[in-house]
């Protein structure tokens, strides 16, 4: 499993706008440090709300209300929850910012959801839920004065994996019940026998898709409590970051090693989550992808393909098999770089039009 990172980013150095202390967020797939395992099924975590700041790719300081680990570290997106089918979470919350900050889990299918009241400013309260009954990908999300929306385009939203109990992580018949047995893929060159879905997984991503309108997020930071029906976003952002600063984030990228023609590689699972208002395009050069759940559209799950939407408030998760490339000749499994982005053009722009400075990233062959 890709490792947490520790060293401090200047791209992800954050700090507190209420007071002098500096934290840095990892985002992306980064596990929420604070959470143990009381027991077999019953796990404690604790998250720190607090003010920040985040400098935008072209230098625009731009204020959030966001989650941490711990009091003196801010992350964006939060630290990623991960618990197993039906455990007891108690997640201790601690208000440090000025406003009125609830946590929210959307429902779904067997799951009731999370609708935690507000925490005043400066107190904090533990809040008790059991997780989901089946293996999927979630998103908590602050609801900073009373309004889920308002997190949302504040940055206050994290991720929450449910793995399967007493199965590995790695296993996608565990992860994802049936979607081998009804996978197809068309035949390598029209002709040859198609390659299967990889039956395991080296490598994960959770990627957190989000909006920003700088006004907007000042407004709300400073306790305005509605949204404009249209916010017109200037910045799209994978797990905070966007242009080149994702595609060079580690934990956001996706790099690994190739298999050779028609052959699976380091297998990599990608969560993709839409924090933001508005559906993405999710579109991959230089490989296919597996598709392994998909709330809207269940008939394609198990297809092969190289765009997948994600809706607005939902996840997606896809299996990227990490093969060398069909069209590069002489075919080759390394050295090469591939552009991941949203097919919504404007999404792969950045404050006016600068492009590509939005929602791109990387597929790396090592």
């Amino acid at each position: 499993m890709e490792a947490v990172q520790t060293d401090l980013s200047r791209r992800t150095l954050l700090k507190y706008g209420l007071c002098t202390l500096v934290v840095a967020g990892a985002g992306g797939s980064a596990v929420l440090g604070s959470a143990t395992r009381a027991s077999a099924t019953v796990v404690n975590a604790a998250l720190f709300v607090a003010h920040g700041e985040r400098t935008m790719i072209d230098g625009l300081v731009v204020p959030f209300v966001g989650f941490g680990s711990t009091a003196a570290r801010l992350e964006l997106p939060g630290g990623q929850l991960e618990v197993q089918t039906g455990d007891t979470v108690n997640l201790d919350i601690v208000n440090s910012s000025s406003l009125p900050v609830g946590f929210a889990i959307a429902a779904s299918p067997g799951f009731s959801g999370v609708d935690a009241a507000p925490i005043a400013a400066g107190t904090g309260r533990r809040v008790t839920f059991t997780a989901p009954s089946t293996p999927g990908t979630h998103f908590y999300v602050g609801t900073v004065s009373g309004s889920a929306d308002t997190g949302r385009a504040l940055g206050a939203t994290g991720a929450m994996v449910v793995l399967p109990r007493d199965a590995a992580r790695t296993s996608i018949d565990a992860q994802f019940p049936g979607v081998r047995a009804r996978a197809r893929r068309q035949p390598m060159f029209g002709v040859g026998t198609p390659p299967a879905i990889p039956a395991s997984v080296a490598q994960e991503r959770t990627w957190l898709f989000g909006e920003l309108n700088p006004t907007t997020a000042r407004d709300l930071a400073g306790g305005r409590i509605s949204l404009p029906s249209d916010p017109e976003p200037e910045y799209f952002l994978i797990n905070g970051l966007s242009g080149m600063l994702s595609a060079e984030d580690h934990h956001t990228n996706i790099s690994g090693r190739a298999g050779g023609l028609g052959q699976p590689g380091d297998s990599t699972l990608v969560r993709m989550i839409n924090t933001g208002r508005a559906p993405r395009s999710i579109h991959l050069h230089g490989n296919h992808f597996w598709v392994l759940s998909h709330p809207d559209t269940p008939w394609i799950v198990g297809a092969f393909k190289d765009t997948v939407t994600v809706p607005p408030g939902r996840s997606v998760s896809v299996l990227v098999p990490l093969e060398a490339p069909p069209d590069s000749y002489p075919v080759t499994n390394r050295a090469q770089k591939y552009v991941v982005h949203d097919h919504i053009e404007m999404a792969e722009t950045a404050s006016g039009g600068h492009y590509p400075s939005g929602m791109v990233s990387e597929l790396i062959l090592e």
